[in-house]
């Protein structure tokens, strides 16, 4: 399979966590008559956080009702607008990552009726700035360069049409393994309840909701962003998210298998004990 991963562990990983989705699905609170939305996305495309389709690798937009969906990743097959029927492992392979929309709604096209859950992208792999002026881009990659704890595989700048500068760090593998312990250690308490989905980069953590109001939901989610310095862009009612038991592809030479860490407990949050709990101050 790759240099790094043979294809007996890779295979042998499929294996191990090929119920997670299942795990996943069911604990989001999925109801067997309700149609599951999904995103297929080349990771290579990906990197530029767009689904728009390229001639190699179009994005695929996929569907299927849970009362069908088959209980292991290695099995799952999902159909396209037109109902061909997509094997999504092999897409995986072939280093499509695998998303689903979270929150609830009839059709693609309507209203979403249902918040399944509340949650946050921790990605501790980067470390993105935009800046104003080039002096400021020297000053933030000398201090960067100066952290004795940073390890970094590369510092890139580009500059936009405005003339803003963005500085992109990429950390190394091991820097990211530290800082993924640190933030559960610096967290335990408020997300020990949590659904924890553990990914190459970070984690996707998940307040499993019930009665949860429609209208509240983007202005928490800007509330848990900045509480726990994740992705501030993971706001929109329409946001996809990995799925667990399918490869991080976004490094051939290294797939990463996305998986649950923890399931969290039994008994859903309200949006209430969520802003209560973690003393948010929820903002439009």
């Amino acid at each position: 399979m790759t240099e790094r991963l043979s294809s007996m562990r890779y295979a042998r990983n499929l294996r191990r966590f090929s119920s997670h989705a299942q795990y996943f699905i069911k604990k989001l609170g999925c109801k067997q008559n309700e149609q599951l939305y999904f995103t297929l996305v080349h990771d290579d495309k990906n990197k530029n956080k767009r689904y728009s389709s390229t001639l190699n690798h179009p994005a695929m937009t996929l569907h299927k009702p849970l009362s069908l969906l088959e209980r292991r990743t290695t099995e799952f097959t999902l159909f396209s607008k037109r109902n061909k029927r997509i094997h999504v492992l092999s897409q995986n392979k072939q280093g499509y990552a695998v998303f689903m929309e979270i929150n609830y709604r009839a059709t693609r096209t309507s209203d979403f009726k249902k918040i399944r859950a509340q949650f946050i992208d921790v990605d501790l792999n980067k470390i993105s700035v935009h800046l104003d002026t080039k002096k400021q881009v020297q000053q933030m990659i000398k201090a960067i360069q100066s952290d004795p704890e940073e390890q970094l595989q590369s510092i890139t700048v580009t500059k936009n049409k405005k003339g803003q500068y963005h500085l992109l760090a990429l950390r190394t593998k091991q820097r990211v393994m530290q800082l993924k312990k640190a933030f559960i250690n610096k967290f335990k308490l408020q997300i020990k309840d949590t659904m924890i989905i553990e990914t190459k980069n970070g984690y996707h953590i998940y307040w499993v909701v019930q009665g949860a109001s429609v209208s509240k939901f983007v202005s928490i989610q800007k509330a848990l962003a900045k509480k726990f310095s994740s992705d501030p862009l993971i706001t929109n009612l329409s946001r996809v998210m990995r799925i667990p038991g399918f490869y991080h592809m976004k490094n051939p030479r290294s797939p990463f298998i996305v998986k649950i860490r923890q399931l969290g407990r039994k008994k859903p949050f309200s949006q209430e004990e969520i802003i209560q709990s973690l003393a948010l101050k929820p903002f439009n």
